[in-house]
C-alpha cells in the first residue's frame, strides 16, 4: 500500500466534520440524508451520489428500497435514476447481484471489484440508464444498521472518460460510513423508524393527547370517544411502537421530540379542545 492510498488527517477532519452536519439535521431523514449525500460529493471527490435506506437480508436477493435521495445529478440524469428504480431496480443490476454474495456489515466497493468491464459495459443498466447520462464509474458502501436487514447505502459516480475511484477514495468512503452508520436510528432519523405520519388521523391526536400528559378518561372526552375505543387506540399505538407500556411508549416517542412531526395534527384535523371547566 502506497502513502498515496492512505488516509490524510484532513480527510478524517472533513468526514467528521460532515456528521456533525448530519447530526444536527438527525430530526428529519431527509434533511440529513440530503446533506449527507452533499457533502460525500467534495469528500469522495465526485460530482454526484445516491443514497438512502432500505431492507436486504443477503444473499436473498430482493432488497426492498425505503428511502432515496441523491445530490449532483441534473434534471436528465436524476429522470434516468428515477427510471431506473421503476423499471429495473437493483434485480437488473450487475453491480448488486455481485454485491448480495460479499459478506459483512460494511461493504464498500468500486463498480470494477465487482463486475467486470465486459458484463458492465453490455448490460442493459449501463446502456438504457447510464450511458445516456454519461454516468460510468460507481463506488457504492452498504452498511447493516439492523439485524433485521435495515441498512444504509451511499454511491458516488462519475462521468463517462473521468478516472475510477482510487483505493484512498473507496478507504475514505468506508471509513465514513463506518461512522455514520452506528448514528442511523439514534442521534439520525432512520426512515425505516415507527413514525406517526404513517397513523390514521385519530391515532395522531391520541398520541398527541399523551404528549400533552392526558389521561385515557380525558382523551376520551376531549375527543368524543368511549372509554374502550380509546383504549384500543392506545393499545395500537403500543403495536405500532414495539412497545408494551405507556411509559415505554412516552420514553421513545419523547426522544423524538422537537425531532419530527410528533405534535403535528393531521391536515384538516382540529387539535383536540380541552375540558371544560
Amino acid at each position: 500500500m502506497g502513502k498515496s492510498d492512505l488516509l490524510r488527517v484532513q480527510d478524517v477532519r472533513d468526514a467528521y466534520r460532515l456528521i456533525g452536519e448530519c447530526r444536527d439535521q438527525g430530526g428529519d431523514h431527509a434533511l440529513w440524508h440530503s446533506r449527507m449525500l452533499e457533502g460525500v460529493c467534495p469528500l469522495i471527490g465526485a460530482p454526484s451520489a445516491t443514497g438512502g435506506e432500505g431492507r436486504w437480508v443477503r444473499p436473498v436477493f430482493h432488497r426492498e428500497q425505503i428511502s432515496a435521495f441523491d445530490a449532483g445529478l441534473d434534471a436528465r440524469t436524476r429522470e434516468l435514476y428515477s427510471a431506473y428504480r421503476r423499471e429495473l431496480g437493483p434485480a437488473g443490476n450487475p453491480i448488486w447481484t455481485a454485491l448480495r454474495n460479499v459478506a459483512g456489515r460494511l461493504v464498500t466497493r468500486n463498480r470494477r471489484q465487482l463486475v467486470s468491464d465486459n458484463e458492465w459495459y453490455r448490460s442493459v443498466v449501463f446502456n438504457e440508464y447510464r450511458r445516456p447520462g454519461k454516468i460510468d464509474h460507481q463506488l457504492t458502501s452498504v452498511y447493516q444498521t439492523a439485524n433485521d436487514g435495515a441498512d444504509s447505502v451511499i454511491s458516488v459516480v462519475r462521468a463517462l472518460g473521468e478516472r475510477d475511484f482510487s483505493p484512498r477514495e473507496r478507504r475514505l468512503l468506508s471509513f465514513f460510513h463506518a461512522e455514520l452508520g452506528p448514528l442511523i436510528g439514534r442521534a439520525l432519523v432512520s426512515a425505516t423508524e415507527p413514525s406517526p405520519v404513517k397513523l390514521s388521523p385519530r391515532l395522531r391526536q391520541t398520541l398527541a393527547c399523551l404528549l400533552e400528559g392526558d389521561s385515557e378518561k380525558l382523551i376520551a372526552d376531549r375527543l368524543g370517544l368511549s372509554r374502550d375505543t380509546t383504549h384500543q387506540y392506545v393499545t395500537a399505538l403500543y403495536r405500532h411502537f414495539g412497545v408494551g407500556s405507556r411509559a415505554q411508549l412516552m420514553a421513545y416517542v419523547l426522544k423524538r421530540v422537537g425531532r419530527g412531526p410528533w405534535r403535528q395534527f393531521p391536515p384538516g384535523i382540529e387539535r383536540p379542545s380541552q375540558s371544560p371547566q
